[in-house]
């Protein structure tokens, strides 16, 4: 009983409200997309939310601390999944990011955020110290891993959610902010510059593809190739703003998102804009905001290296996938195909982010020295 009085149910519920809206704008969204039963892909999500519900219970079940011994191994595994999607893949919209196990399709790249956190606040709770610039050096090399594997996929918007959860994590674990500052600001301008040495003097720009490098320029620009590159950004906000202050209701509906591409998934925002309008979209991220609140609430009251460097490496992968998505969708970030936590339609995204949340009750289940705040 005292152990249930721990549980964040304001945590919980923010979470059970994203569920819950899900399911009534994957609906909205996909009544149209097939011939059968109309809520096709609202049975299969609900599927995905019971599992990751159960998956949740357990994550939660476990002290934290058991699971470091083990942090290597599974940091390994996601590595050796990575590896075996770009040798045994299934392809898809131009990437190779699947799995095929049986009827399900395996995202490793989903798992492998959360296998990244729990590798990095093991490795950087090891470190007495962190404050010199050779110190970064391994947690980069770390996180580089797995990142230029999902790199290759290719899949630009999760790499750099890794990049997003090692910078947050180096600064918690006591990195210098001008370090990090001169590090990854310094590589995001190198890599600005490469960019427009590219596009004005034909230098050559490895590694990033031209569909990748020409939506990263529409972005500044949709219009420059509005039925091309810039279609996904246009579309989005079309719908958006189509929904205007209270939205046009669900189902009603179909005439626009039949141009809205992945309008389930990746552009499932623009859905929310269209079908509840402004009012809809503010709930929405108000709830994201109440859930990373809680999330920051636990994460503050841990006292133990480890699990502080855990919660803090949920909260930045869940954050900044609703940053990300969220911003796509209105076109003030490129589009870089991330999904919306626990509302785009999908079972690897879903099972990843019921996991995180699992992390972070476990850390408000089994604290250790920690102060409890209402």
């Amino acid at each position: 009983m005292a152990r249930l009085l721990r549980v964040d149910f304001g945590l919980l519920l923010a979470v059970a409200l994203l569920c819950a809206g899900s399911l009534v704008v994957i609906a909205s969204a996909t009544h149209f997309d097939v011939t059968g039963s109309p809520l096709y892909y609202v049975q299969h999500q609900i599927e995905w939310l019971v599992l990751g519900t159960l998956l949740m219970i357990a994550t939660a079940s476990i002290n934290y601390r058991d699971v470091r011994p083990y942090a290597a191994y599974i940091y390994a595994f996601a590595i050796l999944l990575l590896a075996l999607v770009l040798v045994h893949g299934q392809s898809a919209l131009g990437a190779v990011r699947w799995i095929q196990i049986g009827p399900f399709q395996l995202q490793p790249s989903e798992f492998a955020k959360l296998a990244l956190v729990i590798g990095l606040a093991d490795l950087l709770a090891q470190r007495r110290r962190m404050d010199r610039m050779r110190d970064l050096v391994g947690p980069i090399l770390f996180a580089a891993i797995p990142a230029a594997l999902v790199f290759k996929q290719p899949d630009l918007g999760t790499a750099l959610i890794f990049v997003a959860i090692l910078v947050v994590m180096l600064f918690m674990s006591g990195a210098r902010v001008w370090h990090l500052l001169l590090l990854f600001g310094g590589g995001f301008g190198l890599m600005v510059a490469w960019i427009y040495l590219h596009v004005n003097f034909k230098v050559p720009l490895p590694l990033i593809h031209s569909y990748q490098l020409k939506r990263l320029l529409v972005f500044l620009n949709p219009n420059v190739d509005p039925t091309g590159s810039g279609y996904n950004i246009i579309q989005s906000l079309v719908s958006i703003g189509s929904g205007g202050m209270t939205g046009l209701g669900v189902h009603s509906n179909q005439a626009v998102l039949s141009f809205l591409p992945e309008h389930a998934t990746d552009f499932i925002f623009a859905v929310v804009a269209l079908d509840f309008g402004f009012v809809g979209g503010a709930v929405l991220l108000a709830l994201y905001l109440g859930l990373v609140w809680r999330a920051l609430n636990i994460v503050s009251d841990v006292r133990d290296p480890f699990g502080a460097l855990l919660g803090a490496g949920v909260v930045t992968m869940l954050a900044v996938q609703v940053l990300m998505n969220a911003g796509m969708a209105m076109g003030v970030m490129p589009v870089v195909g991330v999904p919306l936590p626990f509302v785009s339609y999908g079972g690897s995204s879903v099972l990843t982010d019921f996991l995180g949340i699992g992390v972070l009750l476990s850390l408000r289940l089994h604290p250790g020295h920690l102060t409890f705040r209402a």
